[in-house]
């Protein structure tokens, strides 16, 4: 849009006029005597429409400049200048100015076409309509607007950024016939209101206004400014920080920011996920240090190299020439030098005084690269560091979404593992690849296993269900016998009678049929016919009533005893997986290892201890002894606590104890379809198959069981394992957890297994001290034949 604009020095002469009546003493006397020499040449207090004018009043125009400009401003180094308002005409200017914007003519050409008519349009009309609302209609308009311009560095060919503001104090509006109408634009307060207010267009043409003085021109060099705050966007919203286009953005940033045009930048993260030290592919590839490593060993090294550089400084290293001092006091710089670069400089990227990655600049020449340089880079440094945590967090969230995906929830101590495989699975699918999740191999791990299982739970179980449904039946015959009184009703006495049938097949072998038959029976017919009853015979209404208060509105069936079974089972299930959860917290601490626990009715648990599930710590057998002791020690107190638990339960039940001793070494592999570890390889089966078996196996000879209440029976093969667990057992009879009545037992044969034996021994489930029998352990040892 045209703006009507000329050049006039009489908005700065009033300035003057105001300042000589206002200002201080000595103040008023220099203005006062611009004023009366200023008035000897009226040429100059008028619009000036030819500016050649300006050339036979040079030393004046200097004058009137040098009160806009003091002393304080640099003609060398700092960019201002005075132009025509709204127009390209610069009549004054300092020598920056000049060099950055000006061509030989005084006019701007340095700045790009586009650029200029971009950003200096939308300044132009912007500061235009805010003189016409504040100096015709009396309006305040807080805020000014400030354009940012990108004009290449004719040296290096980088941009440089500009911050241009346009000083319109010494510019008056005069409108060219009468005022619009304001009416409906009183709600315009700030620079963002009229930005955004289209109508002020349409009603507020600028042709229709003429604006006389000067704009003063303020230029400021923005540079690191705007290139910390890109370098800030980029990483902020980079998904992938591998990402090549992304790194080359921030490359050229980088280079910007520092002056250099050719520095190369390199981005070597250290990643930890899951507590896990790895240098990932996905995110290495822009790494200079790692260009030349092609194995593990490689890249450990020079991790463990920076993180000892780096331990005690967050301060950069800078090598302005790569020379063969340095080469031999770190050699994984040689790898730098292969590649062509003779400096270079690293900056730890840190989180909580962690090292985290490294940044490094290099340059092919030598001493291209100086301290200025590191400090201008330094404010940027933190904004990687927090891009190097959002990428941290963003490989462990998907190694967590691959690990739940893929397998389950793990534990610590394998964690590793499943993190190896779920990084190799996430890089074969970066590279397009047609990814596959490794297989999960412990191999020999010591397996230890045991379990508390609560004694004829089904049976326990059976019983309930009986007595439920028994106690139903018998008031359902009660009720039944009420009505008959009542009224003569066939169907009542086919009721009846089944009810009666019933009642007997109950009372003594419930097979599962008829469970069935009965339930139905319940749920449906009797409820029917007592819903009828209840309106054909309102004398019996209050006993129908009893009735369906004795049973579970949902089910329509009577559940007391089951609900008191159920109960006992959960509370006894509760409390001890409670308790064995906090005893395994301190058997992790003697050896970290593998351990699942599994609930039924009762609660039996697996451990599997070994170098190759804790690679970083060595393993020793003794760590093994103590885990044993551990498992015994854990049992015989889970025993006491479910003795202790029968005072609370509706329906009191008894545990047994069993563990099975196996010291030949297994390999276990975990399996994706049931998310579980088993054990590997045919050999190992047999472990797996004994563990299965024993806990309904009897006394060779005898129709007894090995497992009983308030006995812990431990099964093994080969009498090694057994002299271990007498020393344990010897012990525990010592603290007074285990009696003196040792059984040393040979076990019937099982199908594929045969040669079992096992001790047995009574747990002290009277926890007051008792002296020890003599104080020696007593052993009953049973010969068969």
């Amino acid at each position: 849009m045209d703006i009507h604009s000329r050049l006039s020095f009489a908005p700065l002469v009033d300035a003057w006029a105001k300042t000589a009546t206002e200002g201080r003493p000595g103040t008023r006397k220099l203005y006062q005597n611009l004023l009366d020499r200023i008035k000897r040449h009226p040429e100059l207090l008028e619009p000036i429409e030819d500016i050649s004018l300006l050339k036979e009043h040079e030393e004046w125009v200097d004058m009137l400049m040098a009160t806009l400009f003091p002393v304080t401003y640099s003609d060398q180094e700092d960019i201002y200048g005075v132009g025509i308002p709204f127009g390209h005409e610069v009549i004054y200017s300092s020598s920056r100015f000049r060099e950055l914007f000006l061509d030989e003519s005084g006019s701007l050409n340095r700045i790009p076409e586009e650029i200029a008519n971009q950003h200096l349009q939308i300044e132009k009309c912007a500061s235009a309509y805010k003189m016409i609302l504040s100096q015709l209609y009396g309006h305040k308009i807080d805020g000014t607007i400030t354009s940012i311009l990108k004009v290449p560095n004719p040296e290096t060919g980088l941009v440089n950024y500009y911050e241009l503001d346009l000083d319109t104090t010494f510019i008056k509006v005069r409108p060219m016939g009468d005022l619009p109408d304001i009416t409906g634009f009183d709600q315009c307060c700030n620079m963002a209101d009229i930005l955004h207010h289209e109508k002020l267009l349409n009603a507020f043409p600028l042709n229709r206004f003429r604006f006389e003085g000067i704009t003063i021109v303020r230029i400021k060099n923005v540079t690191h400014r705007e290139v910390i705050n890109s370098i800030k966007n980029i990483l902020l919203e980079q998904h992938d920080f591998g990402d090549t286009e992304v790194f080359y953005q921030l490359e050229k940033q980088i280079q910007t920011l520092i002056g250099i045009h050719n520095v190369r930048m390199g981005i070597t993260p250290f990643f930890r996920v899951n507590d896990h030290q790895l240098v990932v592919e996905q995110f290495t590839h822009h790494s200079l240090l790692l260009k030349s490593v092609n194995n593990h060993a490689g890249e450990d090294s020079i991790c463990k190299v920076f993180q000892e550089l780096f331990k005690e400084t967050d301060q950069p290293l800078l090598l302005s020439a790569i020379d063969d001092v340095w080469l031999n006091r770190y050699p994984l710089l040689q790898g730098i030098a292969d590649q062509g670069y003779k400096s270079a400089a690293f900056f730890p990227l840190k989180s909580n005084g962690k090292l985290i990655g490294v940044l490094t600049l290099v340059h092919e020449e030598a001493d291209k690269l100086q301290h200025q340089h590191l400090a201008e880079a330094m404010e940027s440094i933190p904004l990687f560091v927090l891009a190097m945590e959002k990428a941290a967090e963003t490989l462990d969230n998907e190694v967590d979404k691959v690990i739940k995906q893929h397998f389950t929830a793990v534990q610590n101590s394998v964690e590793w593992k499943f993190t190896e495989a779920a990084l190799q699975f996430i890089a074969a699918k970066a590279k397009g690849a047609k990814a596959k999740i490794e297989p999960i191999v412990f191999e020999h791990v010591f397996p230890l296993y045991g379990a508390i299982d609560i004694r004829n739970s089904s049976i326990e179980r059976n019983n309930a269900i009986q007595l439920d449904l028994l106690e139903q039946l018998k008031q359902a015959g009660e009720v039944v016998r009420l009505a008959q009184a009542k009224t003569k009703m066939p169907l009542l006495e086919e009721v009846a009678y089944r009810i009666e049938k019933y009642s007997y097949n109950v009372s003594n072998i419930l097979f599962s049929g008829d469970e069935v038959l009965i339930d139905h029976f319940l749920r449906n017919e009797v409820v029917e016919l007592f819903e009828h009853l209840r309106v054909l015979l309102p004398e019996i209404a209050t006993a129908v009533e009893a009735y369906f208060k004795q049973i579970d509105p949902s089910i329509r069936l009577r559940v007391h005893h089951r609900h008191d079974f159920e109960e006992s089972i959960t509370l006894i299930n509760q409390e001890l997986s409670r308790f064995i959860d906090t005893e395994q917290e301190i058997a992790q601490r003697i050896y970290p290892h593998y351990f699942e626990r599994f609930v039924t009715d009762g609660v039996d648990f697996n451990m599997y201890i070994g170098q190759s599930i804790t690679p970083d710590k060595p393993f020793d057998t003794f760590y093994l002894k103590n885990l044993k002791m551990w498992q015994i020690t854990t049992l015989t107190k889970a025993a006491q606590l479910a003795h202790q638990l029968q005072l609370r339960m509706s329906n009191p039940l008894k545990t047994t104890q069993r563990i099975l001793a196996h010291s030949i070494p297994i390999s276990i592999s975990f399996r994706t379809a049931e998310r579980k570890f088993d054990v590997d390889g045919a050999y190992n089966i047999r472990y797996e198959i004994i563990k299965k078996r024993i806990d309904k196996v009897h006394v060779k000879g005898s129709n007894e069981r090995l497992t009983q209440p308030g006995k812990l029976a431990i099964v093994f093969s080969q009498s090694k394992e057994a002299a271990e667990y007498l020393d344990y057992i010897e012990f525990l009879q010592n603290q007074r957890l285990l009696l003196h009545d040792l059984e040393q037992l040979e076990l019937e044969e099982l199908q594929g297994v045969v040669g079992l034996k096992a001790l047995r021994v009574s747990i002290n489930m009277d926890t007051e001290d008792k002296p020890l029998k003599d104080g020696q352990p007593e052993v009953i040892e049973i010969a068969q034949n």
